[in-house]
Formats: C-alpha cells, sequence, structure tokens
C-alpha cells in the first residue's frame, strides 16, 4: 500500500507540475507528455478539479476533425506566492499566481548601508502586499547577488553591497506563515532553466552563466541543482584567465570576471571613445550593448574584445565539467550574433581536443527574466517535488509574463 501510496503523489505531481508549466493542455497531451495512461490522467485530473487546483479553461483551438479537447490550466484561486528578487540597485517585490502571472508588484532602491533594516523593509512590504490576497501562500522566494548557502539562508558576502554573515531568512520568515526559499541569483536562473526552458529538454548536465555586473554561474548535474559541500561551488568568476596579444595588453593573470562582465565590456568602451566611467556601470554597459546591436563600431569593437575574454573563462568550464550544454544568460544575448564567433572561437582554441558538438554546445537563454522565473521554480519544486527526488519538470516554452519591472540578477 506504502509503494502504491508514493507512485500516484508521483503521479499526482507529475500532472500537476505539467499543467502548472505547460499549460493549458488538454489530457491527451498530459499523457503524451508524462508517459501515464489516459485512464490514470483522467482520474487524477477529475480530483484536481474536484479540489479546486485545476479546471477546464478552453478548448483546443487545433484544425483537428470531430470534437476538441478540453485544456486544462492551473487555477488562479489555487496558491500564490512571493518574490523579492535583488539586484545590486534595485528590488523587485512580486505576488504571483502558479502560472506566473504578477498579481501585485512594487519596486524599491536596494540600500546597503543597513541591511537588516532592508530585510524587515522588503519582507514587512510584501507580507503587506499578500494580505490583499485570500488564496493559500505556497512560498516566498528571495533571490540574492551574493554568495549564500541557500540551506540555511546565511550570506557569506557580497562585496559590492558590503553584505557578510547575514542569515536572511531568519529575519524574513518572521513575517509569513509559508516557507522562504533563499537562493543565489546565477542558481536560481539554473533552477528556471531545469524547469521552463526548451534548451535544456531532455538534457541532464548543464551550466548557467550569468553574466552582468559580474559573472555567476549555475551548475546542474544529473538534472538537479549542484552545490558543493559548503555551497561554495561555481566560483569560476574568480579563475585565471590569459589571452596572448590582446589588443590591450592585459596583465597575465587578470581574474576573469574583471575582463568578461559589464566592467570590462564599460572599459574597453571608455579607452575607445575617451568617456567616463559612469557610477551606475551596468546601465551603461546595457547601453553600449545597445548601441553595439545598432551598429556603433566602437561598441562593437568593446564587446568584440570582451567576448574573447569571456570565451576563454567559458572554455575552462567546458574543459573542466564537460556540460552538454552552456547557457549564457543577461543582456549580452541581444547581442548574441556579434559575440557568438568569438566566444566559439575560444572554446575551439582552448578546447583539449577537436569537438564536433561545440556550435550546440553554447547557447542564450531563452527565458524573458531567469532570476524571476527562478522564484517561482523553487515554489514549484517545494509543492511538486516533495513527495519524491524523482519527480522532475518537464521544461516547456516560457510565455511571455504581463511583469511591471523587469530586471537581471546581479552577481557578487
Amino acid at each position: 500500500m506504502h509503494a502504491y501510496k508514493k507512485i500516484r503523489a508521483l503521479n499526482r505531481s507529475a500532472i500537476l507540475n505539467t499543467i502548472i508549466t505547460n499549460g493549458p493542455v488538454s489530457r491527451v497531451k498530459l499523457s503524451r507528455m508524462t508517459g501515464l495512461n489516459q485512464s490514470t490522467v483522467s482520474k487524477i485530473t477529475s480530483e484536481l478539479i474536484g479540489e479546486g487546483a485545476i479546471y477546464e479553461a478552453s478548448r483546443d483551438d487545433g484544425n483537428a476533425l470531430g470534437r476538441k479537447p478540453v485544456n486544462l490550466k492551473v487555477s488562479p484561486e489555487y496558491r500564490i506566492y512571493g518574490a523579492i528578487d535583488i539586484t545590486l540597485r534595485h528590488t523587485t517585490l512580486s505576488v504571483c499566481d502558479l502560472s506566473g502571472d504578477v498579481l501585485s508588484q512594487q519596486q524599491l532602491e536596494t540600500f546597503s548601508d543597513n541591511p537588516l533594516n532592508f530585510f524587515d523593509t522588503c519582507a514587512s512590504r510584501l507580507a503587506t502586499m499578500i494580505k490583499e490576497f485570500t488564496q493559500p501562500v505556497a512560498g516566498v522566494s528571495v533571490i540574492i547577488p551574493a554568495v549564500l548557502n541557500s540551506s540555511s539562508g546565511l550570506i557569506y558576502w557580497n562585496l559590492a553591497l558590503g553584505w557578510e554573515d547575514i542569515n536572511c531568512r531568519e529575519l524574513i520568515e518572521p513575517y509569513f506563515e509559508c516557507p522562504v526559499f533563499v537562493e543565489n541569483d546565477a542558481k536560481a536562473g539554473a533552477v528556471a532553466e531545469l524547469w521552463f526552458a526548451d534548451e535544456v529538454r531532455g538534457l541532464n548536465d548543464f551550466v548557467y552563466v550569468l553574466v552582468c555586473e559580474g559573472v555567476g554561474s549555475g551548475i546542474v548535474i544529473h538534472g538537479k541543482l549542484f552545490n558543493g559541500a559548503r555551497y561554495l561551488d561555481g566560483k569560476f568568476y574568480s579563475g585565471i584567465v590569459e589571452i596572448d596579444g590582446d589588443t590591450e595588453g592585459p596583465s597575465r593573470g587578470t581574474i576573469w570576471e574583471d575582463k568578461a562582465s559589464f566592467e570590462g565590456i564599460v572599459d574597453r568602451y571608455c579607452e575607445l571613445t575617451g568617456k567616463k566611467r559612469a557610477t551606475d556601470f551596468g546601465s551603461q554597459a546595457i547601453e553600449i550593448i545597445d548601441l553595439a546591436v545598432e551598429g556603433n563600431s566602437e561598441a562593437r569593437k568593446a564587446l568584440r574584445e570582451s567576448a574573447k575574454w569571456l570565451g576563454a573563462g567559458l572554455a575552462n568550464i567546458n574543459n573542466g565539467l564537460d556540460p552538454e550544454r552552456i547557457i549564457l544568460a543577461g543582456h549580452l544575448g541581444k547581442a548574441w550574433k556579434l559575440v557568438y564567433p568569438e566566444l566559439l572561437a575560444q572554446l575551439r582554441k582552448r578546447a583539449p581536443f577537436p569537438m564536433e558538438h561545440l556550435p550546440d554546445l553554447l547557447v542564450p537563454c531563452s527565458l524573458e527574466n531567469p532570476t524571476f522565473s527562478g522564484a517561482r521554480a523553487l515554489v514549484l519544486k517545494h509543492m511538486l517535488g516533495q513527495h519524491s527526488d524523482e519527480v522532475q519538470p518537464l521544461a516547456g516554452t516560457q510565455k511571455s509574463k504581463n511583469k511591471l519591472f523587469v530586471g537581471e540578477g546581479i552577481y557578487a
């Protein structure tokens, strides 16, 4: 009987997972996507409808003859969740339904001088926002640009913000009667890829690399996020890379993050144009990337040189981990056609032996806002994967969401 209940729980989680992440979807497609027979799908979906978890939303608009199948969708009244998405300059507070649709949202400045007051402000504001809704709260996700322990909620450090040894979960939990999940921004992006992105469908091992004010990474091995013994994995940003004959003549032993991130892009562009580096160099880097896409010669040159350094570090990741795929996230993806040849050239040059799969190894992230999607994925992982580690997400096309504010995560 125990084994039967476990299998039934797994089947139920798989069906609800598929409806949440790929809905609206018909029972026939559910059977095909989950591998469960139609009678099992029909029985479980009927139970979920009776519980108010899902509802019959519409009929399939396909061109098939005969009666069109009914599509199922997760009920907006079933559960909601909260998200605190922190970047170096702005923090977004959101209340969403399980489909990822934003029900309420606010944005505030990220003030770093008093982290205790900052987290207290974020938690109290989000709690007030959530009180406006009657649905049960599935959880609250906190996404932070810092080196941290997601199990304990302890922030080890963020040099840019000056945060160190702060247990943010202990500061936030008293405001909510639901689980609170804390995750690094790059790792949250990796979890979002695992749950929602087509580019990792069917893959077991990949690395998600976030390029912004810094360079962060999330590693997925055997279909699960890898954390390391002390949650200090993936610190490739502090690695050493060298490029012989670089036009800027960098000193030997340059830290990868300094040359491959927004900081490197801005420094190169300013050197080429004589302009000054802005205090908010992150926004300045985004403007430079946009200029490059529009055809500005100095911006394009700055991006190509930065891509060389980024590619050198990606080659180290590839050579050390041998992943099935590396997903590159951040605004740099807007200039993919410009930077990809340079990235691929470094991967080829530094590979230990000729690798035929290299053109398919590196792809841009397809998610509109990976860290925001990561907040959702952490809640779904808790809801749908609590019965067994065998419950895995079924990645599908990520639909555009009506978000008021959109911002990439920032790494320490």
